[in-house]
């Protein structure tokens, strides 16, 4: 195998194991959700929208095939300054508006479906450049859903709430900002979603057996609710 063709393990993101770059393209084993995902991604491409990879097909071993976003991938949470949570935010809102394109039916819109969510908007699961997210990746996890589901996940861990040393009134702030960035005018059903998104969190952790995560995600959503109604009034 040829240099340009080694395959380099990549450990950023949260979802899928055995990932691989071979010279810009990035391979990953395929999933139940593979199909979709790129159809997702077409449908990227087909609109210009450069904040995701593209989709390449499959290579001999099976494997799902897409473009090398390159870029820093975080490896965990980490405090985000204003600009940081604005271009996030517009990032997914750009992603959600797409997403909408590709489900917009009078069936899925009776069933409170309104767009792709990607279902782990964790920074972790964006790529940066000089500071700033210019991606997402890690798509193995994107169904249909609602903008409030996908945003609430996408406050909890961009805003990193129940972090010791941010105090409520300044998540409070963060939070304002985040979700005028992205242009939502419900802030109250993203503070029900970051709820509703811990205590799932925390019980699928335990039952899979992932006790630091458990722990984690469920001091999350008792300092969440603990700062409810300071978080609420944005």
């Amino acid at each position: 195998m040829s240099d340009d063709q080694a395959e380099v393990p990549l450990h950023g993101g949260r979802i899928t194991h055995d990932v691989v770059r071979v010279g810009d393209t990035v391979r990953r084993p395929p999933t139940p959700s593979s199909e979709f995902v790129r159809l997702l991604l077409r449908h990227f491409a087909s609109r210009g929208f450069e904040g995701a990879p593209v989709s390449l097909g499959t290579d001999g071993q099976g494997r799902d095939v897409f473009s090398f976003v390159d870029g820093d991938v975080p490896a965990d949470l980490a405090f985000h300054g204003d600009e940081t949570l604005c271009r996030a935010a517009r990032l997914i809102r750009r992603f959600h508006d797409l997403g909408a394109e590709l489900v917009a039916t009078p069936a899925a819109a009776a069933a409170g479906i309104e767009t792709v969510c990607h279902n782990d908007l964790s920074p972790c699961n964006f790529v940066f450049r000089a500071g700033m997210p210019v991606a997402l990746i890690d798509f193995d996890a994107a169904a249909p859903g609602s903008r409030a589901w996908d945003l609430g996940y996408a406050a909890w861990l961009w805003l990193d709430l129940g972090a010791s040393g941010i105090s409520a009134m300044e998540q409070k702030r963060r939070l304002a900002l985040l979700v005028g960035a992205y242009g939502c005018s419900a802030p109250g059903a993203i503070l029900t979603a970051v709820l509703a998104r811990q205590a799932v969190l925390a019980a699928r952790s335990k039952g899979l057996g992932n006790d630091a995560m458990a722990r984690w995600a469920a001091g999350c959503l008792e300092w969440t609710r603990q700062n409810q109604r300071a978080l609420g009034g944005i």
